[in-house]
């Protein structure tokens, strides 16, 4: 039995309120003291318990709602890489978020300047969209976070899919993976759709489980035999297929 309209409405409107309630109500404290100890790390890691906490009260107040991580454990010991994944759901950054270690991604640029929201995605070191006009300092700041173990995420399609299919990729990701010398995660997203589609401003209960998996591991060696076009290519086959 699928969720009526207005419990959709209900328990959309309690999980936004629990997002910006319970940092204001005291995980604030939580973020503070992290960045006191840790600094970035510190800031990025309470984004990732945050994130996951939020996922904790979806499971409690959406019926069938359920994350199937496939390989938990290997993808909690990514390390020092550029993980890619196709785009469903606004869902796939919080859900990776929260499963990734030290993790930053891409946002909007407006996202910045939410207040509190934006700081926050400053201090743990997301980049914005326009990168590679920036230059060198952005390409130092990316390689050192990842040779200090922190991982970047990227979403090759560039924005969320309309219709559930595997749109072109943007060669960006694969040129930086090879420039840096990086390895390459790359991972798979489903259902996500289904819970929080593009387009729609409530959530649904789910069909089926969200499933995340781990396709490739592909290490800088066999990424250096390739030219960017062609590891573009060979991962949106993967992730196609």
């Amino acid at each position: 039995m699928r969720t009526s309209k207005l419990a959709s409405i209900l328990i959309t409107a309690v999980l936004w309120a629990y997002w910006l309630g319970a940092f204001l109500a005291g995980y604030w404290v939580v973020f503070l003291v992290a960045a006191l100890l840790r600094g970035r790390r510190g800031i990025a890691w309470a984004l990732g318990n945050y994130a996951a906490s939020f996922f904790f009260v979806t499971r409690l107040l959406l019926r069938g709602f359920r994350i199937d991580v496939h390989q938990p454990a290997q993808l909690r010991q990514t390390s020092g890489s550029v993980v890619v994944c196709n785009h469903l759901s606004f869902l796939d950054p919080l859900i990776l978020l929260s499963l990734l270690p030290d993790v930053i991604t891409i946002v909007r640029a407006n996202f910045f300047r939410v207040p509190i929201f934006g700081w926050l995605l400053r201090g743990a070191g997301f980049l914005g969209p326009h990168l590679f006009a920036e230059g060198q300092p952005w390409l130092d700041k990316v390689e050192r976070h990842l040779r200090s173990g922190g991982n970047l995420l990227i979403f090759p399609e560039g924005t969320r899919s309309r219709d559930g299919k595997l749109a072109n990729f943007k060669k960006g990701a694969f040129f930086l993976a090879k420039h840096l010398g990086a390895p390459i995660v790359v991972l798979k997203v489903a259902g996500t759709d289904g819970v929080f589609p593009p387009g729609q401003l409530t959530f649904s209960a789910p069909t089926q489980p969200i499933e995340i998996r781990t396709l490739a591991h592909i290490l800088p060696t066999d990424a250096a035999e390739a030219t960017t076009h062609e590891l573009t290519l060979r991962v949106h086959a993967l992730l196609a297929s």
